[in-house]
């Protein structure tokens, strides 16, 4: 019995043995199983953020392409082909293009612009060279408006064109519609950007993104208001299927791409992936675009086959004990901390990436907004102001123009370095883009003001800068720092305040700092409001010009006029152009503002000569003017046009303009001078004066800047600046001019000097047309006596 008993309590533990092996075996394989099922899952999530967030970034490149060229074309520049693809290679300077994708500009051109269309077609060699000579508008027929292509940036600009097709037009009989047709119509209508596959070459679904583009400041409220404003349309076209396929890549997932326009029906823009099943990953909106992006996803959270064998594993062998079953599970449960600790990991890792700049490691907007929302509001509660320096590096292109941007990604990491180094643990330094940092600074417990903390920045800013080999020697840079403190409503608002101060600290000079005052709001909307209505002054004939008389110093006589440039503001009244010209030149307009001045400069004094006035005219020329390829033809349109002598025209042309890229001018002087123009350098002697870089440029006279002539018969310092500036235009064999002439002593002291010719209040002011005729039949005699006679009565 006692036998009989241990062999049933035998047999019951090893029943018990086996019974709680194959339990523990079933349970921990299960366990295994599911686990691996949830990693499996959240990977395929993980993944499939990551995707969207690729592929969102990869749309909003292209979609950027398309706001960029509409605000290009609503600056009314008038570029063609060419202007477009010399800006949009300015634009992608230091990154990569997009791939596959094709911009095309469509200008609304009324029939009775049409031939002045052609024309500026005519002579772009961009355009040109891919339109056949006719330019025949297809298909053919009179109609009020016309839908022709101004340029396209792409693979496409390599195909040329039998004429100028009308994408406005009706489809002939049996003909399949323009894809652009349907995205002219509705883009124009609603004022959206509007999203449209189509078939293309080769049988590959193509996308169209249109935008229509409007006149600025015309009322675009309604249906009607849209169509009568509207002056073209940006399209761009690129491969949706070969963009979704780039994002998945051989990732194990099916990847679809959506589009619903506005009251549309939803539309497939590209497809890609394995084919995988699984379970969906669901619509997911792009947030990040404009409405109407829809992108769906299908993947596997496959079976782990090792999870299953390991069950099989411990069910077979559980009657090997508890011991080997409570180490299996111990393994498993090992392999379950290791699995979760990576996906932690990756999880925490693709967090920081999303929250930093990759180069300096600093964070970037996303974060500094973020932190300084999170000062504010405990600026709010304990009723104490807050700091932001807005900052960027002075001449920071310079750098990467001269060494490299090599040389300047280490010069932004230890500009990044240094700044965190200045600043608290407390404090915020992030890295908005480009040379443009942030530094948030807590108010609370801190010893020292804002402007301490500039100053002691600027100062660690100064020291040298080792560059990565090879290089030259340690370089040094300075920065600009705008200062605001107080509680704005928003962390935006707070980050706009400094960049205004930066504004004005850039303005008054580099390496400083300025404190934002809240009289810079007004005057940043004083420069909008003026920029926008400086964009319509020409088309409006707001602009116009008046002349100054030039006379020659040895006989007295007037021998030229200079025309200067005025805005008749409808409210403002006459504004100088000290006021306009630098947000000319900012913007862009400054290029077809100069193109007008020299065109009606030429025909006036054509109109002149005709008129028995044989004068000398010169025009000032911008940096804009001297950058652009088509200047020398715009010169010589102009000759052609006003019948004008080239002999009778100069080109003013600062030392610092001529100095910008010094060979590169001196080739478009060149052939300026072929043409027979004369170059004069305008403000002679605050720049650059030396006889070295004089003779690099093929310049004909020197205009000395009107400080060193309001001091001539003052200053002795003043006076031996002006003798040695005459006396290298003569020993260069330069004519010389002296700007500013407001005394009859002066006169005197500049003909005892040998100088040639002079202008100024003396002897008139700027002028209008028919008041220069009048000023040249009333002054046969000597124009300084003149001048002396209306200085004795002034002071009478």
């Amino acid at each position: 019995m006692r036998r009989l008993s241990s062999r049933v309590r035998a047999a019951l533990t090893g029943g018990l043995i086996i019974a709680l092996g194959v339990a523990a075996s079933t349970f921990l394989a299960a366990e295994w199983r599911s686990n691996v099922l949830d990693s499996n899952s959240r990977a395929f999530d993980s993944t499939a953020a990551d995707v969207s967030s690729a592929l969102s970034a990869k749309l909003n490149t292209n979609i950027g392409l398309t706001r960029t060229m509409r605000a290009r074309a609503a600056m009314g520049t008038q570029d063609g082909e060419s202007g477009f693809l010399q800006w949009y290679q300015e634009l992608q300077r230091g990154s990569p293009s997009p791939p596959d994708i094709v911009a095309t500009l469509i200008e609304v051109v009324p029939a009775s612009g049409l031939s002045a269309f052609r024309r500026q077609a005519e002579a772009d060699p961009a355009f040109s060279s891919r339109v056949s000579s006719k330019l025949n508008v297809i298909p053919p027929g009179r109609r009020p408006l016309y839908c022709v292509t101004r340029a396209i940036i792409g693979n496409a600009g390599a195909t040329v064109y039998p004429g100028l097709p009308d994408y406005c037009a009706p489809s002939a009989a049996g003909a399949a519609p323009s894809p652009y047709a349907g995205l002219i119509r509705t883009a124009i209508d609603t004022g959206s950007f509007i999203v449209t596959p189509f078939r293309g070459n080769g049988g590959r679904t193509l996308v169209a993104i249109g935008a229509a583009v409007y006149r600025r400041g015309a009322p675009i409220t309604t249906v009607a208001a849209r169509r009568a404003a509207a002056t073209g349309i940006i399209g761009t076209t690129f491969d949706g299927a070969a963009l979704v396929s780039s994002v998945v890549g051989n990732r194990s997932l099916t990847m679809a791409l959506y589009h619903r326009d506005i009251g549309g029906p939803l539309h497939l823009i590209g497809r890609a992936g394995a084919n995988a099943k699984g379970r969906p990953q669901g619509d997911t909106e792009l947030t990040s675009l404009p409405e109407g992006w829809l992108v769906r996803m299908t993947g596997t959270a496959s079976h782990s086959i090792s999870a299953t064998w390991q069950g099989l594993f411990g069910l077979a062998f559980g009657l090997l004990g508890t011991i080997l079953a409570f180490l299996l599970y111990r393994r498993l449960s090992r392999s379950r901390q290791q699995a979760w600790g990576l996906v932690g990991q990756k999880t925490d890792e693709l967090e920081y990436r999303a929250l930093h700049d990759p180069l300096t490691d600093l964070p970037n907007r996303s974060l500094v907004l973020d932190r300084a929302e999170q000062i504010l509001a405990r600026a709010r509660r304990l009723d104490a102001p807050v700091t932001a320096l807005f900052m960027d590096i002075d001449g920071f292109k310079q750098v990467n123009d001269r060494f490299g941007h090599q040389a300047g990604d280490e010069v932004l990491r230890t500009v990044g370095a240094r700044l965190r180094a200045v600043l608290r643990e407390s404090d915020t330094v992030g890295r908005l883009g480009g040379d443009e940092f942030v530094m948030l600074v807590d108010t609370v417990g801190l010893d020292a003001g804002p402007e301490l903390v500039a100053e002691r920045i600027l100062e660690v800013l100064r020291q040298p800068i080792e560059l990565p080999s090879p290089a030259p020697p340690p370089i040094s840079v300075t920065a600009s720092i705008g200062i605001a403190t107080g509680r704005p409503a928003s962390a935006e608002s707070l980050l706009q305040d400094a960049d205004l101060a930066l504004y004005k600290a850039k303005a008054v000079g580099k390496d400083g700092y300025v404190l934002f005052e809240s009289a810079m709001q007004t005057v940043a909307q004083d420069r909008i409001h003026l920029e926008m209505d400086l964009a319509d002054a020409l088309d409006e004939e707001q602009l116009f010009l008046v002349y100054q008389p030039m006379l020659e110093l040895a006989n007295e006589k007037v021998v030229g006029v200079e025309a200067l440039l005025r805005w008749r503001h409808p409210e403002r009244g006459v504004i100088a152009p000290d006021s306009f010209i630098p947000i000319a030149e900012d913007s862009g307009l400054i290029v077809p503002i100069g193109l007008w001045v020299l065109q009606q400069a030429c025909a006036q004094a054509a109109t002149w000569h005709e008129n028995g006035y044989r004068l000398d005219i010169s025009v000032n020329v911008s940096a804009r003017q001297l950058e652009r390829l088509e200047f020398v033809e715009e010169v010589r349109a102009a000759l052609e046009d006003s019948g004008l002598d080239a002999a009778r025209l100069t080109l003013e042309i600062t030392e610092t303009v001529l100095m910008r890229k010094p060979d590169a001018t001196a080739h478009l002087l060149g052939e300026l001078k072929e043409l027979g123009v004369r170059i004069a350098v305008d403000d002679f002697g605050t720049g650059y004066s030396s006889l070295a870089y004089l003779r690099q440029f093929p310049v004909d006279s020197l205009k000395i800047d009107r400080t060193f002539i309001t001091g001539l018969t003052l200053s002795g310092e003043a006076h031996a600046l002006t003798h040695t500036l005459i006396q290298l235009g003569k020993a260069l064999g330069l004519q010389t001019l002296a700007e500013g002439v407001e005394q009859t002593s002066q006169v005197r002291q500049l003909q005892h000097e040998g100088c040639d010719l002079a202008q100024g209040f003396l002897f008139a002011r700027p002028l209008a047309p028919d008041a220069v005729e009048r000023f040249l039949d009333g002054n046969s005699g000597s124009a300084v006596r003149s001048g002396i006679e209306r200085s004795g009565a002034s002071t009478r």
